[in-house]
């Protein structure tokens, strides 16, 4: 399932409907079906319906069933396809342009569809990031009269780290926080990175008893005026990604959003499984309902 990066290359893999049915099948039972209820093997297969009867209790369950897909709809061809843009579009994809190129029927259909995409995108905080991380906060959200930086109004408080591997960045974390006090910076470091990591802030007395970690935090001077710069990188890209593929960013949608661009972030160098990762983290993930991201 790697290198498919082009519409060819998802063309020849999935040539027909009935392929796609075949592959969810084999991921979501790569050993043969197993009844969700009882467990047991033996099956009958209602063709008109795709449905698989158990032969032991009688339920019936479709392939999508325990996936962010549950109870959906679409053709098993729709949802590759779904996918298949959302991985390999770099800048991502808004609703609309989902909706048009999928010939869905409503704008609603295609924003549903793409915040479940987004929910299989969200970390699953296993792997902390490590070795040596810069940590700072920014603010996300459309322009604002009045106080830039800290104590911002009318915009969303978002923490971030991002492991600095020598010159290069490593992984990042991106979560929204309630304030930049030291209860909450504390909680998102314990929540993102392992102990012992060696961490780099800039002078807040938020950041001022980190217990657990090694803490070097770094001031500014006349010199070096940028003391975060890996950090900075990211939160700059962060919000050109943000303008540059939506119009409206609903605070409360923001934490999808931030998963979206960690989870492409995280993947800048390994692009050809981009696909395949999200395909199988689609069919890990427990459903939402339009009812979950309206709130």
């Amino acid at each position: 399932m790697d290198n498919i990066l082009t519409i060819e290359d998802f063309q020849k893999q999935f040539p027909s409907e009935e392929a796609c049915f075949e592959y969810f099948v084999h991921l979501h039972w790569p050993e043969g079906f197993r009844c969700p209820v009882c467990n047991h093997d033996a099956y009958y297969f209602l063709n008109d319906k795709r449905l698989f009867q158990c032969k032991s209790c009688g339920r019936q369950t479709s392939v999508t069933a325990g996936t962010v897909f549950h109870r959906l709809h679409h053709l098993y061809s729709t949802l590759l396809w779904a996918i298949f843009l959302v991985a390999t579009s770099k800048k991502g994809i808004s609703g609309s342009e989902l909706q048009r190129k999928l010939g869905l029927g409503s704008y609603k259909t295609a924003w549903l569809l793409l915040h479940k995409i987004r929910q299989a995108m969200s970390p699953k905080g296993i792997l902390k990031l490590k070795a040596e991380v810069e940590v700072d906060e920014t603010y996300v959200g459309g322009h604002r009269e009045g106080k830039r930086g800290r104590g911002a109004e009318g915009k969303t408080l978002v923490a971030v780290a991002v492991e600095t591997n020598g010159k290069t960045m490593g992984r990042a974390r991106l979560q929204i926080i309630p304030s930049a006090s030291q209860e909450d910076v504390l909680e998102f470091i314990g929540n993102q990175v392992a102990p012992g990591t060696l961490i780099h802030t800039d002078g807040l007395a938020s950041y001022g008893n980190i217990t657990g970690y090694r803490h070097e935090p770094r001031k500014k001077t006349k010199e070096n005026k940028d003391v975060l710069p890996r950090l900075h990188v990211v939160v700059a890209n962060l919000k050109m990604w943000l303008r540059g593929t939506y119009n409206r960013l609903p605070s409360k949608h923001l934490q999808r959003y931030l998963d979206e661009f960690t989870f492409r972030f995280n993947r800048r160098w390994n692009v050809s499984s981009i696909f395949s990762v999200l395909l199988i983290r689609c069919l890990s993930t427990h459903t939402i309902t339009y009812a979950d991201p309206t709130g």
